[in-house]
This record gives structure tokens, C-alpha cells and sequence, in this order.
């Protein structure tokens, strides 16, 4: 109960948020996470994310980021079956910009995370002797991170982050991205 009633509050802010909000600038790019095991299987790298900045002052030192993950699939084949398994990861942090030194920020965040697990069994052979099935899971959890940003052009910032999901399924991930800012800053960052 207190899952769901956290899930559906998780997306509905999410969701506002989208909607009702002017994104400042849109990021792509790779995620790595430690390897979990699910049904048998392991999760797999990398994987490719979208996010958005929604900047909540006017110096833009606060950003609510949504952002979502999908990860490579994972696939295990002895020869008697196929097991694959996919992951998912939905995130929303408040992020915080610590420290600017010319071209460079040091951003703080925190927020909430969902992950999604699926596992799909195939067998060869009908009557294959394996106790594995399909499978799905999911976990509501917190993350809590750090980021280095690095201006490259009055459009263009290099991003690399690293941040801990604290859930069922804790994971540490490591990001690097590239982020296109919708307005031309012809300078740079102040002090």
C-alpha cells in the first residue's frame, strides 16, 4: 500500500512537473551500474538515458530532473534455453549547484528513483527441466549524487555524474552526457 501510494505520487509529480514546466535544457547520454541479479540472470551496461532541466530560481542554481533510463538487455543462452532480462530506471532529483569556478559546476542532488525489472524465460524444447519462469519486479527508492559540468559552448555542457539509488535494488551508476541548452549563453558561467 505505502509502495503504490509513494509510486503514484512519484508520478504524478513527474508528470506536472513535464507538463506545466519550461524545460531549460535537454540531455542525452550513457549510464553504468553495478550488476544486480534477477531470476536467475544479471542486469546488463550500458544504459542509454534522457533528461531535462526545470530550472526553479532565477540564477538557475535549483532544477527539478526528470529523467529515464534503459539499460542493455541482458542474455543467457546454455544451450537448453534463453533468459533475458531488462532493466528500467525512472528518476526525479532536486539538484543544487554547490560551487562555480568559470566554466565548471559542482551540482548536489537528491530524489526519488523507480526501478523496473523483467525477465523473459524461453525454453527449446517443451518439457526443458529448469525451474526458471518469467519474472517482473519493481522498487521505489532514494538517490542521492553528485555531477561535475563542463561548459563547452554558449549551447553545449559535458556533464559526468555518480549517484547511489538506496531501494530493494541498490545500485551505484556513473553518467556521462551531453546537455543542449534551448537559449544561447553568450557568457559564461558567473562567480
Amino acid at each position: 500500500m505505502m509502495k503504490t501510494l509513494f509510486l503514484s505520487f512519484f508520478l504524478l509529480l513527474a508528470t506536472s512537473t513535464l507538463l506545466f514546466a519550461q524545460p531549460e535544457r535537454i540531455g542525452a547520454g550513457l549510464a553504468f551500474a553495478n550488476v544486480l541479479d534477477f531470476n536467475g540472470g544479471e542486469t546488463s551496461n550500458p544504459g542509454l538515458f534522457l533528461k531535462t532541466w526545470i530550472a526553479l530560481d532565477q540564477k538557475s542554481k535549483l532544477h527539478v530532473v526528470p529523467s529515464f533510463t534503459v539499460f542493455n538487455r541482458y542474455k543467457f543462452d546454455p544451450g537448453q534455453y534463453v533468459l533475458k532480462v531488462f532493466t528500467f530506471h525512472g528518476d526525479l532529483d532536486a539538484q543544487y549547484v554547490v560551487f562555480t569556478e568559470k566554466n565548471i559546476k559542482v551540482i548536489g542532488f537528491a530524489g526519488g528513483n523507480f526501478t523496473y525489472l523483467t525477465s523473459t524465460f524461453e525454453p527449446y524444447f517443451v518439457g526443458t527441466p529448469v525451474t526458471l519462469s518469467d519474472a517482473k519486479d519493481w522498487a521505489v527508492g532514494g538517490n542521492l549524487g553528485a555531477a561535475l559540468e563542463l561548459r563547452m559552448s554558449s549551447h553545449w555542457d559535458f556533464i559526468v555524474s555518480g549517484k547511489y539509488k538506496i531501494s530493494k535494488y541498490p545500485q551505484f551508476v556513473i553518467s556521462v552526457s551531453g546537455a543542449y541548452f534551448f537559449r544561447d549563453r553568450s557568457r559564461s558561467y558567473r562567480r
